[in-house]
């Protein structure tokens, strides 16, 4: 069974293969703002340095936002397109739930800019305790200081704040169930949040 993974919902382009449950190959790095020049490139690079070809992909799991509002759509379009043109299925969680902690409760966070947050709270299985909002930035700073025992999750350099990067591409292929289960993917959109 090979699961193809992509997400460019934040800065970072991601890529990656899982073959039977085990991470195959990945494909991460910084491409703000050149992830629509770069993702397509980089999913035939690590397909053909695994000798795959696209037609042997069974399944895809795809970031569906909050996040930058092209960068979600980047990832979606392409995961859209591949699942439809093969008829396999498709799974679409949420870019927040993606970057959990697989040990703890965490509180996940990406720069919403204009001072505000895209904010969610997981438990160590991916469940949303608090469902995925848009927070000024005190106020996430205020939830974090009254909840010092949760994980602090993402890129959080705009807070002043040292956050856990963890393994998006493990995380993602975790939350795959019925619940992230696409059931008609011409109908999937992008989720963006406003105030």
């Amino acid at each position: 069974m090979l699961t193809l993974i992509l997400d460019s919902a934040d800065k970072n382009l991601l890529v990656a293969l899982f073959k039977d449950g085990k991470k195959l190959d990945e494909i991460s790095y910084e491409a703000w703002q050149r992830q629509s020049e770069l993702m397509i490139p980089e999913l035939k690079n690590i397909l053909d340095r695994n000798k795959i070809n696209p037609k042997e992909v069974n399944q895809i799991v795809v970031t569906l936002g909050p996040g930058s509002y092209t960068g979600v759509r980047i990832a979606l379009t392409i995961a859209k397109i591949y699942a439809l043109s093969l008829s396999i299925p498709c799974y679409a969680v949420s870019s927040l739930g993606a970057l959990k902690n697989k040990e703890g409760t965490s509180i996940c966070l990406i720069n919403a800019r204009s001072n505000r947050s895209y904010f969610g709270v997981y438990d160590a299985n991916g469940e949303a305790i608090i469902n995925d909002k848009v927070l000024k930035n005190d106020e996430v700073l205020n939830y974090i200081n009254e909840h010092k025992s949760y994980h602090v999750c993402g890129d959080t350099v705009y807070l002043n704040i040292n956050g856990e990067n963890n393994d998006i591409a493990n995380n993602m292929y975790s939350l795959r169930s019925e619940k992230t289960l696409v059931n008609n993917i011409l109908a999937l959109k992008a989720v963006y949040l406003k105030d």
